[in-house]
């Protein structure tokens, strides 16, 4: 059976720990982008040295380095006391067009979000579900007002309208929500989304189940609670009715 994993942070080292006991299959990778919170994982991922595993590692084309040069360079000797040669895993790299990528019956289609660099979010369908994933978006870039105001906003929207309506009839939405207000205050530019900001792309797509992600390091587990009773709260005020988590280490989730 394919399997299909969202990018190399951290936590794929105990994906690939599952993954290697129950013996080689085909695996595909796609990676958001480059940056080192989503790729660092990727040394310490078991099936890549396992002889049997099938990795196919997909990313978007705009990386100063193609893609194979990057995974690789983070192998090299001085960082690293293997490299890619000791892998032995059957490894491709691909760059992703404008065609989704299909995986049996699981399709895989892409858009570009905003943030630094080359960077893109996922839509997967799979039986008739559809799953959007989005970790580094910053959504309403700067804006800093009231959000019911923000939905009424055409101009303001325009922009962000292809990513509006990407995410627009999924099923579930994983999807940051990286900053409070006053914390996105000093943050404007670098990537993520402002709570409020994030509940207005909630409302537009009309997703009914978010779980969001991409806490902020220096938020501790009541830090994100409080930010879940927000996002509640404000969704309740501009009359979006959904079902919100927050997205931990180890989530099941059954659709």
């Amino acid at each position: 059976t394919d399997v299909v994993i969202i990018d190399a942070g951290t936590g794929i080292r105990e994906c690939g720990i599952d993954l290697a006991r129950q013996g080689p299959r085909p695996l595909h990778l796609f990676v958001g982008h480059t940056h080192w919170d989503h790729i660092q994982g990727f040394p310490f991922f078991a099936p890549a040295y396992i002889p049997g595993f099938e990795l196919s590692v997909y990313g978007a084309s705009g990386f100063r380095k193609d893609l194979k040069s990057i995974f690789q360079g983070q192998l090299d000797y001085d960082y690293f006391p293997v490299d890619m040669r000791d892998m032995r895993a059957a490894m491709t790299f691909a760059t992703l067009d404008a065609s989704p990528v299909r995986i049996g019956n699981i399709n895989v289609h892409w858009e570009w979000a905003i943030h630094p660099g080359a960077t893109v979010c996922f839509k997967i369908e799979i039986g008739g579900i559809k799953i959007g994933y989005v970790t580094d978006n910053e959504f309403l870039r700067g804006y800093l007002g009231h959000p019911a105001k923000a939905l009424a906003a055409t101009d303001m929207l325009s922009p962000y309208r292809a990513i509006i309506d990407f995410f627009t009839g999924v099923d579930v939405l994983i999807a940051e929500a990286q900053y409070t207000n006053e914390e996105y205050l000093k943050k404007i530019g670098w990537g993520h989304t402002s709570i409020s900001n994030a509940c207005v792309l909630a409302a537009l797509t009309g997703v009914r189940k978010w779980i969001v992600t991409h806490h902020d390091p220096i938020h501790d587990d009541a830090a994100v609670d409080r930010k879940i009773a927000l996002i509640r709260q404000i969704l309740r005020e501009i009359g979006h009715e959904a079902e919100v988590s927050a997205g931990y280490d180890g989530m099941t989730l059954y659709l």
